[in-house]
């Protein structure tokens, strides 16, 4: 079986979030089981051309527009694994300073730029001859893949036997346009129908992924469900439910050859769950590198992007109190003006207390990570979440909000301590944050406690050969799906 992955962002190439490590990570863990799996994303202007390996000769593409032509190229590089990675050129839509749009809003021509890609993805394959079984669409910036599988190209060999998976990584960000962005896609307007691509008059891109693609999938098995309701389906939650017997959670993996506090190469001191020394080495490294000094006071980091998703208003509310406790408070991120200011503005008014960085920095994310007591993760929802996976790792105990993939792999100690790895609170709001906090801030002074908890944590198993062996099965499942309706 042969697959090709296609996103929006791949680390080490371009990242803005969790998708870019789950994209980045599962082709080399499919590889690793046996199958073989190609990645193909944009080639943005972030992507350090000087440390490419660059294969053979561009391939050109190209992708009609009406009467407008829109060229571009292919470039294959090799990745350090051994796998094919390719790049999708277009200039015009690809150079640019952001990957989707500034922190005051989404580029204006998103709906064209992604056109073009997942169409210059079915041109690519088209010309080059190659063949895929399957390909795994992740995220709605790819949703039209799916589409043009059952509309444009259904019966184009070697298409007409390709199977889609589509993966919804955060169903928060649909893909909405305008409707007189429909002819962009291609598409014809007898896709504008509920039972199509139209949502209250626009076009969503990631309800075409969800009504065309073979198989669906999410990134948790908790989000699965909860997104088949109204709180969480922000108003697809009809499409999900109506395909919930095609719809499966599958919990992302940790990348333990970058996230593994035994090798990783930024962190002051290497350690592991039988030698935790080296811990206190990284924890003085990182109040020195906030300009905080040593000492015995709980760490708590937050890293993520700045937005309400992420629980940054309830930080906004707590701020106040959380920096009048003893615990030093670290935050790095990016993402919303409104988030960015208010919480820069917490680290001014606290300089003592908190440290605010509004960036994001993979070597600096590492040194959190191995340096502080505890991750704060207050999600109003989270899909997944890949923070709390490596906190358990690092030894850095989670403290969560009850949601999402944050619920299928957080335990709460007070409430199971035979097996707890964390703490979690579950109504979204400042007091029950600050609650959690104290309980967790209570463990950390019963140092023997703390120690077995850590311990818990770190010998937990989120790798990614047991996700990728269940994403073989999805693969399996479209490939019977599209052989049975032709």
């Amino acid at each position: 079986m042969k697959i090709l992955q296609v996103a929006a962002e791949a680390v080490p190439y371009a990242k803005t979030g969790g998708l870019a490590d789950v994209a980045g990570a599962l082709p080399k863990a499919l590889r690793g089981i046996g199958v073989e799996s190609d990645l193909i994303l944009p080639f943005y202007r972030d992507v350090e051309r000087s440390r490419l390996s660059f294969q053979g000769s561009p391939e050109e593409i190209s992708v009609w527009f009406g009467d407008r032509e829109e060229s571009g190229v292919v470039e294959e590089v090799r990745d350090a694994g051994g796998g094919s990675v390719f790049l999708v050129r277009n200039d015009k839509y690809f150079d640019r300073e952001f990957l989707y749009g500034t922190r005051d809003g989404d580029y204006g021509d998103n709906c064209e730029r992604f056109a073009f890609f997942c169409r210059g993805v079915i041109d690519w394959i088209l010309r080059s001859g190659r063949r895929y079984d399957v390909i795994h669409c992740h995220d709605w910036q790819t949703a039209l893949i799916p589409v043009y599988l059952k509309t444009l190209y259904a019966d184009v060999e070697p298409l007409a036997s390709v199977a889609s998976v589509f993966t919804v990584h955060n169903l928060g960000y649909q893909g909405l346009f305008y409707d007189h962005d429909l002819p962009i896609t291609g598409l014809g307007w007898d896709l504008f129908t509920h039972k199509g691509l139209e949502f209250y008059g626009r076009v969503n891109l990631m309800k075409g992924g969800l009504v065309f693609g073979d198989i669906l999938s999410t990134v948790s098995e908790t989000y699965s469900r909860e997104i088949q309701k109204e709180e969480f389906g922000y108003g697809l939650e009809g499409v999900l439910y109506e395909r919930r017997g095609e719809l499966f959670g599958i919990v992302n993996g940790a990348d333990y050859d970058e996230w593994n506090p035994a090798t990783d190469r930024w962190i002051k001191t290497n350690y592991s769950a039988y030698d935790l020394s080296g811990k206190a080495d990284c924890r003085k490294d990182l109040l020195a590198e906030f300009g905080f000094p040593d000492g015995d006071d709980f760490i708590v980091g937050i890293i993520g992007r700045f937005t309400s998703q992420k629980g940054f208003d309830l930080i906004e509310r707590a701020g106040d109190w959380l920096a009048g406790q003893p615990l030093r408070l670290i935050i790095i991120g990016s993402g919303e003006r409104r988030y960015e200011e208010s919480i820069t503005e917490l680290g001014r008014r606290y300089p003592e207390r908190v440290a605010v960085r509004v960036t994001y920095d993979t070597a600096l994310a590492h040194k959190i990570e191995a340096g502080m007591d505890a991750c704060l993760m207050p999600s109003r929802y989270e899909p997944c979440g890949l923070n709390q996976i490596y906190s358990l790792k690092y030894g850095t105990v989670p403290i969560v909000r009850n949601t999402g993939g944050l619920a299928d792999t957080v335990v709460d100690a007070d409430m199971y301590p035979g097996n707890g790895n964390g703490f979690i609170f579950n109504e979204y709001s400042p007091e029950a944050l600050k609650g959690a906090v104290s309980r967790a801030l209570a463990a950390f002074t019963d140092r023997p406690r703390w120690k077995t908890i850590i311990r818990r944590g770190m010998e937990e198993d989120f790798s990614w050969d047991s996700s990728a062996r269940r994403y073989v099965d999805l693969y399996e499942k479209a490939v019977q799906k599209k052989r049975s309706k032709r």
